[in-house]
Formats: C-alpha cells, sequence, structure tokens
C-alpha cells in the first residue's frame, strides 16, 4: 500500500501555507510529514530530486518507505514547480494534490 510523504519546513512560505489550508479541509491517512530544515537527510533528498529546496514536495511512498514508489519523472529542464511526476509533485496547486493521491488509491475525506 502507498502513503503519501509531504517534505516541508516549518519557515514561512505560501506554498506551505496552501498546502496546510488544505490539509485542514482534508485528512490524508498515515500521511507522514518530515521537516527538511530540521533533517538533513530529508533536506539532501529535496535537492536531489528537484534541484532547489523546494517545499512542499510531495512523494507516494511505500507504506514504511519515505523515497518515491517509483523514480519521478525527470524535469528534463523543467521546474519542478507543479510539474506531476507520476510519484512527486512539488509546490502543488491544490487541485492537483487530491488528483495525485487518488491515481495512488490513497483515500482523502473531507473534514467535517
Amino acid at each position: 500500500m502507498a502513503r503519501l510523504v509531504v517534505y516541508g519546513s516549518s519557515i514561512p512560505c505560501p506554498d506551505m501555507a496552501r498546502l496546510k489550508g488544505w490539509l485542514l479541509r482534508n485528512e490524508v491517512e498515515g500521511m507522514v510529514v518530515i521537516d527538511i530544515h530540521r533533517d538533513e537527510e530529508a533536506y539532501e533528498r529535496v535537492v536531489g530530486w528537484t534541484g532547489h529546496a523546494s517545499v512542499p514536495t510531495l512523494v507516494i511512498a511505500e507504506d514504511d518507505g519515505l523515497e518515491p514508489l517509483a523514480p519521478p519523472e525527470p524535469l528534463a529542464g523543467r521546474r519542478a514547480r507543479a510539474f506531476d511526476r507520476g510519484t512527486m509533485l512539488t509546490e502543488p496547486n491544490p487541485g492537483q494534490i487530491e488528483v495525485l493521491l487518488e491515481r495512488h488509491g490513497i483515500p482523502v475525506r473531507p473534514r467535517a
């Protein structure tokens, strides 16, 4: 089974604020959040995947993993922002989040 791993930051930024707002309205079972500014390995992973400390970076991982289920689509000269890479989505638009999760069978429940 797959789970959502959110590579984020406690340092304020508009993209993290948008994701936090989405998460206040929606529940994602089994989600894990990692602050890249408190976890050096996580920071290095995100920089390796995106070329920058880009947050939030959403990763579809095994239920006990932290890395993508399958290699994400290459950036091939594109910016990572809002580019759905199959198992990874960086700095997403709110409408992209649920699409990514549904595609991987991760349930999203609206909060009451």
